[in-house]
């Protein structure tokens, strides 16, 4: 099983300086994945973000450890970075 977490909104964190932020629901800050390999984790995140992804042939992918990778793109709401990190989850 994997998780992926927010763990970044530059809208949100440009509270105040920008009109209307856009926050992530509350139900994707923090996502399971019942999969066995990172790719079908990143795979399915996609799918579970597919409403907030403004562009998802932009989307960044970046590998920092062997089943550890960094995903962000831009949110359809104002356009900002959103960055998720998707990992093994063990409870």
């Amino acid at each position: 099983m994997y998780i992926a977490k927010l763990i970044e909104n530059k809208s949100e964190r440009l509270l105040g300086k920008v009109d209307k932020p856009f926050f992530v629901p509350v139900q994707m800050i923090e996502l399971k994945l019942n999969v066995n390999s990172l790719e079908s984790a990143v795979a399915l995140a996609k799918g579970k973000l597919s409403s907030i992804i403004n562009n998802p042939a932009n989307m960044r992918i970046e590998q920092l450890k062997n089943e550890t990778l960094v995903f962000s793109f831009r949110n359809s709401h104002d356009g900002l970075k959103v960055t998720y990190q998707v990992e093994e989850y063990n409870e």
